[in-house]
């Protein structure tokens, strides 16, 4: 039982890793200039992190909240909550109340859940508690439920929209909307929005190019890095040109499903006894149908060789 343990103990530590890219950092150091630009300008800086699923937008909000953690101290005889960073996942349909009950409760303010009080006094609320909070970043995570699909349009809810400028310009603080690229030039329609967020991070899926590399070959050595450090290692090596190009095609470079590939890989070799990741081990985790999502590829990639993937990808 204590190596069933074990074993699992060390499939569920490679599920907290966070490999980095350049775009993600761009983007991890940019949205935490914003909130420096927010505070030396003393005027509210903001920005867009865009994505589609799967590419690490979730991962690098989690980023941010743990290194800016909340806390406590004692002031006035009284207890004050720390929350500088406050993550909120807009509400579908989003409406001024729904959006700001689920602000308050990430505050910690359970009085509004009943979805009593008029939205003048929840908005006043929520100002206060920012401040309280000492707030100083704020995610609106799936900010494309603020628009409203129409059968002939899509468009910003109007009311919800200028709701979130007024709350922009009354706190001061830097708000970052997380999200679909599809849906910026929407908002852009509305200029105040639009210069509101004038930083924009976008994440790409990762990319292999047989003659100068690509950003995938860079990723997965930063991980193989990693999971040495458990004594978990691949043969091939996991960046080798062929594994790479085998995982680009089983995954189209998409961040979260190369992991979850690497994990179900790992995880049979674990239940094997080994701790030697092989070829066959990526086989077994390809024929789960983890990928099948995002890559229709009908043929395993893992028993392909690099010219088979190449006219595979043209």
């Amino acid at each position: 039982m204590e190596k069933f343990d074990n074993r699992f103990e060390k499939i569920r530590s490679i599920n907290n890793i966070v490999i980095t890219s350049t775009e993600f950092m761009a983007a991890f150091t940019g949205i935490q200039d914003c909130v420096q630009r927010s505070i030396s300008f003393s005027e509210p800086v903001g920005s867009m992190l865009l994505a589609e699923g799967g590419l690490g937008k979730t991962t690098l909000c989690k980023a941010i909240l743990s290194l800016m953690p909340r806390s406590e101290r004692i002031e006035k005889d009284h207890k004050k909550f720390i929350i500088p960073v406050c993550y909120v996942e807009v509400p579908s349909p989003a409406t001024v109340k729904s959006l700001a009950i689920m602000m308050l409760k990430e505050l910690g303010d359970r009085t509004c859940e009943n979805g009593y009080g008029t939205t003048e006094y929840l908005t006043s609320r929520l100002i206060h508690l920012l401040a309280q909070c000492e707030t100083k970043l704020i995610f609106l995570d799936e900010f494309h439920h603020l628009f409203e699909r129409k059968p002939t349009s899509t468009r910003m809810n109007r009311t919800t929209g200028n709701w979130i400028k007024t709350l922009v310009n009354r706190t001061g603080i830097s708000f970052c909307l997380v999200g679909l690229p599809e849906f910026v030039p929407l908002l852009q329609i509305d200029s105040q929005i639009a210069r509101r967020f004038p930083f924009i991070y976008q994440l790409n899926p990762l990319t292999v190019d047989p003659s100068n590399g690509g950003s995938m070959f860079a990723f997965l050595a930063e991980v193989s890095r990693t999971l040495n450090k458990q004594n978990v290692t691949f043969i091939p090596a996991l960046d080798s040109q062929l594994v790479g190009m085998q995982i680009q095609l089983a995954t189209k470079g998409y961040h979260s499903y190369i992991m979850s590939l690497i994990r179900e890989s790992i995880t049979h070799a674990l239940n094997d006894g080994r701790q030697v990741i092989s070829s066959n081990d990526f086989s077994y985790a390809w024929k789960l149908g983890i990928t099948l999502y995002i890559s229709k590829q009908s043929k395993n990639p893992f028993e392909m060789n690099i010219s088979q993937i190449v006219s595979s990808m043209n």
